[in-house]
């Protein structure tokens, strides 16, 4: 008999929901990656702080939808709205803005100088003399690197909610709640890739945000908080010698697991390893089955630490470079210390501090990481969780900056040979980009909206399109267009999407199957053509 994600969510909620999984095996067992071919192997989730009006930067709609929601050009050297004459293809075909597909090629309103992108003196083309170039947002557009054509982005998915950590839960997981009610894609993905990367030691790395969570998943899915090379000293090394003089030795023995079957592989155990790793194993057995389930995710997650600190992953780290290739290619556009400024100086930070990209970097380049997590905004920490008169004039500078930020790290990566003969970095990690939610469009203000967006780029992602609009017939906020889906059941559907479709879309993007590797609680269905 086939159990369907649906069908098994439809018989219980809540711990009901957890014990009727276990029973039919789909908790205890890891998850299994199909043949990964051109698949991705990590995930890259940078989580844009605050709901993001992600209408100002990218444009879904048609000629009638644009006037509709988008203010009319203005704002001078800190430029918002604009107008349909202003929207072009980033490919630079031309632009049909009364094609009514859900289906669309990268576009947005232009704000910079294709002739010139620093130029921040000249007037924006079809602005009616209201707007000055603003460079920020080209490093998608480029003509050299082509970034759009590596990018699919999903638009107008129901989050189930416009509470900030309830929407990012659903974006982490695909389920609106105060609590994850599924893995986070981030933990999913780690334990997928487990068997097939065993020599990752720190499979799934947060630097900051809140924590996807691993649930149920064996504890090597479970997330790490790192910083720096110096946050890993004390914790995931055995550098001090007050901690481990004269414990540091290490043997080769048998990996034993909790239930006293033993592993394909050897572990490198000190003594004190070794002793506590039995003193765990002992007590199985002798209190209740919950007793045993917490001592075997100890278990494991003591076998896993010990194969880190083992590693010497400070080392590793200590010879990998974050930002590298970049800077080097183009000095003048995209020097290594960037500096980005709303007006020509009224407010102006580094690029270096959006966000820990650097870190991120060097870890996904070192071979320890499957799945980094990290939180990212424009500069000086500006989070997009403001409610200001000027709102939509504030987010539309602060997310163009910020997303110039996203697109230096996928340049960064494409210029970044993989692990794999003729791949990139970018070839084999998928970058997801998500917030909490969108806003309520421009000429309604600012506030939390349910009809969110998602990037994701790299991996296996058909690039250069859009996927999804809005319903131009609804007034003030509109909800997200029906999309063409592919449900749990394998069927063709058209339909609104919501935040499950996104997390499995994530999950669809590595080869990973619902039903056997993952579960989504209400039901899902993967956005056709957006994997390749």
């Amino acid at each position: 008999m086939k159990f369907t994600r649906r069908k098994l969510f439809e018989a219980a909620l809540g711990v009901g929901q957890v014990a009727l999984l276990s029973k039919y095996g789909l908790l205890s067992r890891p998850a299994r990656a199909q043949p990964m071919g051109a698949k991705p192997t990590k995930l890259l989730a940078i989580w844009l702080d605050g709901g993001l009006h992600w209408e100002t930067f990218f444009a879904p709609f048609t000629s009638a939808g644009i006037t509709k929601f988008i203010p009319t050009p203005q704002g001078g050297l800190i430029p918002f709205g604009y107008a349909p004459a202003q929207v072009e293809n980033f490919d630079r075909s031309p632009v049909d803005l009364d094609q009514p597909g859900v289906r669309r090629k990268w576009r947005g309103p232009v704000y910079w100088n294709w002739n010139s992108p620093g130029d921040t003196m000249g007037a924006v083309p079809n602005s009616g003399g209201g707007q000055q170039f603003r460079p920020y947002g080209y490093a998608w557009a480029d003509p050299t690197y082509k970034i759009y054509d590596r990018s699919a982005l999903l638009i107008g998915a129901d989050q189930g909610t416009a509470s900030h950590y309830s929407g990012i839960v659903a974006s982490m997981c695909g389920v609106a709640g105060a609590n994850f009610r599924a893995p986070s894609v981030q933990a999913v993905v780690a334990a997928a890739m487990a068997s097939r990367f065993p020599d990752r030691p720190i499979p799934n790395v947060t630097l900051g945000g809140p924590a996807p969570t691993a649930l149920d998943l064996p504890s090597l899915a479970a997330p790490t908080r790192v910083t720096t090379d110096a946050s890993v000293e004390p914790t995931l090394s055995d550098r001090r010698d007050s901690a481990w003089l004269g414990l540091r030795t290490r043997t080769m023995e048998p990996d034993v697991l909790f239930d006293g079957t033993t592993g394909p592989t050897a572990i490198p155990l000190t003594a004190t390893d070794n002793a506590a790793l039995r003193a765990i194993q002992t007590r199985r057995g002798k209190s209740s089955p919950g007793t045993d389930a917490l001592l075997g995710q100890l278990y494991d997650t003591y076998r896993g630490a010990s194969r880190t600190i083992a590693r010497d992953i400070l080392n590793t780290l200590g010879t990998v470079q974050g930002f590298q290739h970049l800077s080097v290619a183009e000095p003048m556009k995209y020097p290594a210390n960037w500096t980005a400024c709303i007006g020509y100086a009224d407010s102006c930070g580094s690029g270096g501090g959006m966000a820990n990209y650097d870190f991120a970097l060097k870890l996904l380049k070192s071979e320890l990481v499957t799945s980094v997590s990290l939180r990212a905004t424009s500069f000086n920490n500006f989070s997009f969780d403001t409610h200001t008169a000027n709102g939509p004039q504030i987010h539309t500078n602060h997310l163009r900056i910020a997303l110039e930020g996203v697109g230096r790290v996928l340049l960064e990566m494409s210029l970044t040979p993989g692990s794999t003969m003729g791949r990139t970095l970018l070839d084999e990690t998928l970058v997801y980009v998500f917030s909490d939610f969108g806003r309520t469009f421009p000429k309604t203000g600012s506030d939390h909206h349910p009809a969110t967006c998602a990037i994701l780029a790299g991996g296996s992602i058909i690039g250069n399109q859009m996927v999804g609009g809005y319903d131009e017939q609804m007034n003030g906020s509109p909800m997200g267009a029906p999309v063409p889906l592919i449900e749990e059941s394998g069927m063709a559907a058209t339909r609104e999407p919501r935040s499950q479709d996104i997390a499995a879309t994530v999950l669809h993007a590595f080869g990973l199957e619902g039903g056997r590797d993952y579960f989504i609680p209400g039901g899902y269905g993967y956005f056709d053509g957006v994997v390749g």
